[in-house]
């Protein structure tokens, strides 16, 4: 198997390191639906998509590693017996935190050089972050010899987000990127980990990538902020619901009924994350029946949640939600990710992909001056070696 991807990484590798090297990949995802749910303990529905990272891998003979990326110019050198803070690493604080929680679980690692290169979007919304993660893990355990599951990958790009680089997110991305089958969506839910794959009607129905040319920074400002003023709902409704663990127990009809403990911003936090857990719960049946009119109605409720009362969307993220659901091909469209900023995702008919991405592009590009970048994302798959061809 080959691509541009794999050459360009190829090429960066010997022109940083020499010769050598193993070559592996990591899917990025897009979430069918389940916006900021995921850390609330919800079900969610991501598809690992044909865009990811992929990393080549040598062991050193020393303690030491060299990072690099085709993304960013400075390359990042350092001790694994003194490992950089995450601020102290910048872009490599991703890698780097891979390192820390792989010897914090007691696998002692050899000297790395790894270099990365990726065709998803820095910022736009589609897991580049989780794709790095998964894919130094399964890099690195390959180098060190040591077995690691797919979902124990998962696990440890979780922990590595959280604990290091500090970003205050769910398990979807990583389990989306490690747990990819072609062809379905992943089932899971973020309580327990448990999961299961739902094959979709994959002759039917197209994923179209819509870019609204506007990036965001996870761990700065808006979405730690919606965190805590979820939690903060939280925390006053389990004083009325106390076998509450997360905001996944809590039904629409208990939010209705203790409605006077919580301001009116935390209301909406709290709204938008109980009504979405019950959208997911409707979208699994709608899709395992292959009712894609239904199921794009709630991706369209759930933009227009994630819009008012999480507030996560943008003018722009609006503005391609609406030029999508405007063409008669789209089945429904909604922002994908975090939000402020990155991209939206449409599911599209196969044959209307072509005149949905003109019609959208040309609509945006009236609206703000500029064409949105429109992408058709293929199946991704769990991470994997890259054979030579």
């Amino acid at each position: 198997m080959d691509r541009p991807l794999f050459t360009r990484v190829r090429a960066l590798a010997r022109a940083r390191l020499g010769s050598g090297g193993r070559l592996f990949f990591a899917s990025g995802r897009v979430n069918l639906l389940g916006a900021h749910i995921d850390y609330h303990g919800g079900c969610v529905l991501p598809v690992a998509v044909d865009r990811g990272v992929a990393v080549v891998a040598r062991r050193r003979d020393d303690r030491r590693f060299r990072l690099a990326s085709a993304e960013f110019s400075q390359s990042v050198e350092g001790d694994l017996d003194a490992l950089p803070t995450a601020a102290e690493a910048g872009w490599a604080a991703y890698p780097v935190g891979i390192f820390a929680t792989l010897e914090a679980a007691g696998h002692v690692l050899p000297g790395l050089d790894l270099v990365f290169a990726g065709d998803l979007p820095v910022g736009a919304g589609l897991s580049s972050s989780a794709a790095i993660l998964v894919a130094t893990a399964v890099a690195v355990a390959a180098i060190a010899d040591f077995p690691l599951a797919p979902i124990d990958a998962a696990r440890f790009a979780h922990r590595a987000e959280t604990g290091f680089v500090g970003v205050k997110c769910g398990i979807m991305d990583p389990f989306a990127s490690a747990l990819g089958r072609p062809g379905h969506a992943l089932w899971l839910d973020c309580k327990d980990q448990s999961h299961d794959w739902i094959a979709l009607p994959t002759e039917r129905m197209a994923f179209v990538m819509l870019d609204s040319m506007t990036r965001r920074e996870l761990k700065d400002g808006g979405f730690n902020q919606r965190v805590a003023e979820s939690l903060s709902a939280l925390a006053k409704l389990k004083t009325r619901l106390p076998k509450a663990t997360c905001l996944r127990d809590v039904s629409v009809e208990d939010l209705e009924r203790h409605r006077e403990l919580l301001p009116d911003l935390e209301w909406k936090r709290a709204r938008h994350v109980v009504t979405e857990v019950a959208r997911v719960r409707r979208a699994r049946e709608l899709l395992a029946r292959g009712e894609l009119l239904e199921f794009g109605q709630l991706m369209w409720l759930s933009h227009l949640s994630s819009r008012h009362l999480y507030e996560v969307s943008t003018p722009r993220l609006d503005a391609l939600q609406e030029l999508s659901l405007s063409h008669p091909g789209c089945f429904g469209a909604r922002l994908t990710g975090a939000g402020f900023g990155g991209c939206a995702l449409a599911v599209v008919a196969p044959d209307a992909v072509e005149s949905f991405a003109e019609q959208v592009a040309a609509g945006f590009e009236r609206r703000f001056g500029e064409r949105a970048a429109i992408h058709s994302l293929g199946f991704g798959s769990a991470p994997s070696e890259v054979e030579e061809s």
